[in-house]
């Protein structure tokens, strides 16, 4: 007696599951043609991805050539600093000892020539005299030129002193941003040492490594796509292309200027052209999207066919097509 009523809801049930089934398989929808048009191949430009990293165009690392002690470093990192100001002092302790033995040396070996002077002149006036002989005569004039050679050397001697001097107090080369500091009072700082890094507030860059070949194509003005690691997109301006390849990576350097606001350090990819390719290229309007899939309506006689296809990059407000869709074939508006 419950036989039928048990079979007829397995039935019901099996007829449900196949038509979930058949609607998974079948997510296309057909529906009746709306305006359409003819997909066509075009020529796109193609791409070579460079990869660089966005600099300051004006970077300084500050260094001494004195071994001394940091006696006060009055800039913290990420200040801004004018061209000229104070970044760094140092001890000048035994620069003063210098400066003075150096100014005693001046002052002796001037003495020194003025006498010498002195006697030459005498000598020279005894000589017209027929009082000295020549070589008498000579021989003043040879000690007034050494001590002439030596009042020279202490002068130099002094110059340098106060050129070391001048070490002592490192100022900013230009108008920028303090973007390293390695040193702090008290510190040993030695000739070559980095002390300070001082990056100038102004125009971006990205320096590329480009194949001599690319490189060739490549003109001071022309604008390429620059995508950052961390979001942003911009259109770079190629600024310089370097004369030649670099020997030991056989890789041109080409210079592209970034938007002023792109922090520095950050990682980009430059789109360098490369060439030119054929591609099927579709209205960014006529994609149909649910979800992650994406398609169009494909126009068959009066008929309009959901079809998945898979795209590529954008290009201008057409959007390319890597599969599902071929040149000559009708697609919904």
């Amino acid at each position: 007696m419950n036989t039928l009523p048990f079979f007829t809801a397995a039935a019901v049930s099996l007829a449900a599951a196949a038509c979930g089934a058949s609607t998974a398989e079948q997510p296309a929808a057909t529906t009746a043609a709306p305006p359409s048009l003819t997909v066509a191949a075009e020529t796109l430009a193609t791409t070579f991805a460079a990869e660089g990293t966005v600099r300051a165009r004006h970077r300084a690392d500050i260094s001494t050539r004195l071994m001394a002690r940091v006696t006060d470093v009055p800039v913290e990192l990420g200040a801004r600093v004018r061209a000229g100001q104070t970044l760094i002092r140092l001890g000048v302790d035994d620069i003063a000892a210098n400066r003075a033995k150096a100014e005693a040396a001046v002052t002796v070996a001037a003495a020194a020539r003025d006498e010498a002077a002195r006697m030459a002149a005498r000598m020279d006036t005894l000589h017209a005299e027929d009082v000295v002989s020549r070589v008498q005569r000579d021989q003043a004039r040879l000690g007034l030129t050494q001590a002439e050679s030596q009042l020279a050397m202490a002068e130099a001697t002094l110059r340098e002193v106060e050129t070391a001097a001048g070490y002592a107090r490192i100022v900013a080369p230009f108008d920028g941003v303090v973007v390293g500091r390695s040193v702090d009072p008290g510190d040993l700082a030695t000739p070559g040492m980095s002390l300070l890094a001082v990056e100038s507030a102004g125009p971006r860059e990205v320096v590329l490594a480009v194949a001599p070949e690319l490189a060739a194509q490549l003109r001071e003005g022309t604008t390429i796509e620059v995508v950052a690691r961390d979001g942003g997109r911009a259109d770079g301006t190629i600024r310089a292309v370097s004369g030649g390849a670099d020997p030991m990576t056989r890789t041109v350097e080409v210079r592209v200027a970034v938007p002023a606001n792109w922090a520095t350090g950050v990682s980009v990819t430059a789109l360098v052209p490369s060439g030119t390719r054929l591609a099927v290229t579709i209205p960014a309007g006529a994609v149909v999207r649910r979800g992650q899939l994406t398609g169009v309506h494909v126009v068959t006689g009066d008929v309009a066919t959901l079809r998945w296809i898979r795209l590529g990059r954008a290009v201008g407000d057409r959007v390319e097509v890597l599969s599902g869709l071929e040149a000559g074939e009708r697609i919904a508006q």
